[in-house]
């Protein structure tokens, strides 16, 4: 929707500078932004946020490039869109032929011009040629949070239930900061303290509301199922559970009971850090201030044990009977949409994350974590070829020397980005992607309950030859022969397609630009058509992991990289545990670090280092510190603070200076999402 603004007009968008995507006004003066504003009317809005008012600076970016490149004998040279797509037709058609379509793996990141309608035509392009090796960044995020829970509630739709803040009396933040991360809730988990709900946080790091929290457990980073059990103990032994919900909706409790008996407070604080009493306490806290609801992070999904902690935080809902009340966490549906794939084409049993069968099973797609060594190795089948789209994968993924050197190995690379990334670097044809307010797309919010679809204009028209990340698909399946597959010519088209089983109309999401409730939360729905598991109960013990080979409950197990079993004998030269990848606002993962204004703000890499340890080490506050794992060595500045537990450091994703995850570890992996363990990585930390 567009409205007279003196010479120029007003966009109704949506901001895709991070996950919360804001509602946004776009001021348009001869085709070009003059500036932005929230939405008013939109129900998710952050007029703080630091990224938005930074947009020009990113579509206006003199480092964009516009057209398209191939890399030839090391130099780039420019070339039409004709010429990249027959190039990469013909290498996709030849390794086909050659190795069989497996070989060729296609990553989605986080698509700039929205998402929404992005990835479909991405999975049916990869169904038509036959490869099983499509993958998301929700390998790597979130997907190991909805399986856990999946396994507990749902096991036939994609699930994750949502905290309802402001109806609150009890919130436990667990591994998450919402203040630089996801932060429109801040508001809503500050207000629900302020008259009078009690907040914990589950953190080895202080954070903004660890400093306003009535509890604050620093936890030992990858312990955080020991922590759930040993609640469960408390709740369980002191009879703290909502009876009648248990009777009546849980499958397994019994077992359960039994299980938890062996993780007393006194137990689970030699596992975690966190003092016994302060275990009783979090858990009477949250048992006895109904409603409570638990605001579940990455922390969790970036650990070996990152599905068993996220059954165990879903049993904690259920027990307690703060499931799918207001104040506690609610089932969100989601809008139900089209699905563009072709299931019969490909077999997900000749994937590479094959090995992953439940991540497989929920998700309905094949994980991305066996992609590096799978290259590498060449043992289930040669990996020959990979298209990324909207990730940079050399910064982001665990281990990045040995990402490096199986993207080396690669007969092609496709990267389709806005700017020369440490990844684009590295491949043989970059794509230049249009942003979005260069593009119409839809974004829907249930993942963070809020039930709601809306629409985004496109505000201006891309640069140069930059395209939209959905038309890139279907211009290639053209290229390959799959045409009738790809009729949309034009993005409003797809979007019709998409959200045509909701029953909504794209007329309607133009008129309503502060977009459409798509349903309403039911409170206790259950109770007209049970759970979507084999009981038809929450499934406390799950049969479906059992029948997998898992432990049907959740059960702790000890990092590989570990002090305390010591399995790798790197305790003694490794002493401190690195978090890797927190965030902060300024920037989202690998992105916007060449924005002058925000890059002003955090000019440069940082670890985090506690006063007394740094003290033990003669580091002082801003001192270059050299920071070593079993894996690789790093260099930054220091920076000492007593916001971090002593035997913990912290350092930030996403930087080309100092990239942490040459540090982390693509091997040590959750055995059921095949997620790393980017929170637990023994380290050493000396002045250079």
């Amino acid at each position: 929707m567009a409205t007279g603004q003196g010479k120029g007009e007003v966009k109704k968008a949506i901001c895709n500078m991070c996950s919360v995507r804001c509602g946004m006004e776009v001021y348009v003066e001869e085709g070009e932004i003059k500036r932005v504003a929230a939405m008013k009317e939109f129900p998710r809005i952050d007029p703080s946020c630091p990224r938005l008012a930074r947009l020009m600076d990113l579509v206006y970016s003199p480092e964009r490039i516009t057209t398209p490149m191939r890399r030839v004998d090391g130099r780039w040279a420019q070339i039409s869109w004709d010429e990249a797509l027959s190039f990469i037709s013909d290498k996709l058609n030849r390794i086909k032929e050659e190795y069989g379509a497996r070989a060729l793996f296609a990553y989605s990141g986080n698509p700039f011009s929205g998402g929404s309608p992005d990835r479909a035509p991405m999975v049916r392009f990869c169904d038509l040629y036959g490869t099983p090796n499509y993958v998301t960044g929700a390998c790597i995020c979130h997907w190991a949070r909805v399986i856990g829970h999946s396994l507990t509630f749902d096991h036939k739709g994609i699930h994750l239930e949502t905290p309802d803040f402001a109806n609150s009396n009890c919130i436990i933040i667990w591994g998450r900061n919402p203040t630089e991360s996801g932060h429109a809730g801040v508001g809503k988990i500050l207000a629900a303290k302020e008259r009078g709900a009690k907040l914990i946080v589950i953190d080895p790091r202080a954070i903004p509301l660890a400093k306003e929290a009535d509890i604050h457990a620093q936890i030992r980073p990858n312990t955080d199922c020991a922590l759930a059990l040993g609640l469960l103990n408390v709740i369980i032994a002191e009879e703290l559970y909502d009876k009648a919900f248990v009777a009546n909706w849980t499958f397994g409790f019994d077992q359960l009971a039994e299980h938890v008996k062996g993780y007393t407070p006194e137990k689970v604080q030699a596992i975690t850090w966190v003092q016994a009493e302060m275990v009783r306490n979090i858990a009477r806290t949250y048992a006895t201030s109904k409603p409570a609801n638990i605001y579940q992070g990455i922390s969790l999904d970036h650990s070996s044990n990152g599905i068993q902690a996220s059954r165990a935080a879903a049993i904690l809902i259920a027990i307690t009977g703060n499931f799918d009340i207001p104040g506690g966490n609610r089932a969100s549906p989601q809008l139900k949409m089209t699905r563009l794939s072709i299931p019969e084409a490909v077999s997900l049993e000749d994937a590479i994350g094959a090995r992953y069968p439940l991540f497989t099973k929920i998700v309905g797609r094949a994980t991305a974590s066996p992609i590096t060594e799978a290259i590498l190795t060449g043992k289930l089948y040669p990996i020959k070829a990979g298209i990324i789209q909207g990730a940079d994968l050399a910064l982001t993924w665990p281990n990045s020397t040995r990402v490096r050197e199986a993207f080396d190995k690669l007969d092609l690379l496709v990267v389709m980005d806005l700017f020369m990334t440490d990844t684009a670097k590295l491949a043989h044809v970059f794509l230049p992607a249009a942003t979005f307010p260069e593009s119409a797309f839809f974004r829907t919010y249930g993942i963070w309950g809020l039930l709601l679809v809306a629409r985004a204009d496109r505000a201006i028209e891309p640069p140069g030859q930059c395209m939209d990340d959905w038309k890139f698909w279907c211009e290639l399946g053209k290229k390959m022969g799959y045409g009738e597959y790809f009729p949309w010519k034009h993005a409003d088209d797809l979007i019709q397609t998409l959200i045509e089983p909701s029953g909504i109309t794209l007329e309607q999401l133009r008129q309503n630009p502060a977009g459409i409730y798509y349903s309403q939360h039911e409170e206790k729905g259950y109770l007209k058509k049970g759970f979507n598991t084999p009981s038809g109960k929450v499934e406390i013990y799950s049969k479906l992991m059992e029948q997998y080979g898992y432990d049907p409950l959740p059960t702790f197990s000890e990092p590989l990289e570990t002090h305390i079993s010591d399995k790798l004998d790197l305790a003694n030269e490794y002493p401190l545990i690195l978090i890797s990848g927190p965030k902060v606002d300024l920037f989202t993962h690998s992105r916007y670090r060449n924005i002058p204004a925000l890059r002003q703000q955090m000019p440069e890499p940082l670890i985090e280092i506690n006063t007394e340890t740094a003290k033990k080490l003669d580091i002082t506050d801003g001192s270059m510190v050299d920071v070593e794992s079993a894996r690789g060595k790093i260099k930054l500045k220091a920076k000492v603070t007593e916001d971090i537990h002593p035997m913990v450091v912290s350092i930030l994703h996403g930087w080309a200076e100092a990239n942490c995850n040459i540090l982390t570890d693509n091997l040590n992996c959750d055995p059921v999402s095949g997620y790393p363990a980017l929170r637990s990585v023994l380290c050493r930390v000396k002045t250079s």
